[in-house]
């Protein structure tokens, strides 16, 4: 597993890499995903391995209750400094912890809602965290797991990089190497954490493809022009849910409920 100061040493190139348009893309597709299946008006969140909490910030300014773990401290300073210059700072609380411990820090407590973003690649053992999570959900809770999907590798090197026989080398395979935090990361597909996921007593709703196009197309100034971004963002949202287009988007989400 990646070790904390992985994260640590680069949040300022993850900062910079979170204000860029398709990041920007992915937290709103993501957000707007989950509220599909958001069933409560008031809710406690669980953002697991949440790291700067920007996934979560939201949900905090809208009044519900989050608790951010992460075992980056640099990552969790951050998120509270990004959440008091919006005034949410009162609805967050910070856990200095490995998401691999989280069950055991909340012995008594069950969520409404868990957020295990960009987790999942930096983790030994998905299977027992997956497991570890859905025990925390409450009753009919919701689960949303988005990660990098495996099968977008080759597309990735060959579009956006240009790369085709690095493209070759990725037919088939898990890793790749992450440039944010200059590690190594495992992916997986939105079928195999589904698969996952059917050993725990959590169903799956949905899943969703996030920046299915977006990726594969043009360069980075093609993408900054505000109109063009529109474009993108319209064909992506009307895209996340259809089959087959959401087999090959960069990241996958996937929102599961417990039984």
């Amino acid at each position: 597993m990646t070790t904390s100061s992985v994260f640590d040493k680069n949040i300022s190139v993850w900062k910079k890499e979170q204000e860029q348009p398709w990041q920007v893309l992915k937290y709103k597709l993501a957000k707007a995903n989950i509220e599909k299946h958001l069933q409560t008006e008031k809710f406690i969140v669980l953002d697991a391995g949440g790291g700067n909490g920007v996934d979560s910030l939201d949900f905090a300014k809208a009044g519900h209750r989050v608790h951010l773990v992460d075992y980056s401290k640099e990552m969790l300073t951050e998120a509270m400094k990004i959440a008091s210059s919006v005034k949410a700072e009162g609805n967050i609380t910070p856990h200095h912890t490995d998401v691999r411990d989280v069950k055991s820090l909340f012995p008594d407590m069950k969520f409404d809602l868990i957020l295990c973003h960009n987790v999942l690649q930096y983790v030994d053992d998905v299977l027992s965290l997956i497991k570890n999570l859905v025990e925390l959900l409450k009753p009919s809770g919701l689960l949303s797991v988005i990660s990098i999907n495996r099968y977008s590798l080759p597309y990735q090197r060959a579009f956006l990089h240009g790369d085709l026989e690095t493209a070759l080398t990725k037919i088939d395979t898990r890793e790749y190497h992450g440039y944010s935090f200059d590690t190594t990361l495992v992916n997986y597909s939105a079928e195999e954490i589904s698969d996952m996921l059917k050993k725990t007593d959590a169903i799956v709703e949905a899943d969703y493809g996030i920046r299915n196009i977006y990726d594969y197309w043009g360069d980075n100034e093609q993408k900054s022009d505000p109109e063009i971004q529109k474009q993108l963002e319209n064909l992506e949202f009307e895209l996340t849910d259809k089959h087959p287009y959401k087999l090959l988007a960069r990241y996958y989400q996937i929102i599961a409920r417990k039984g």
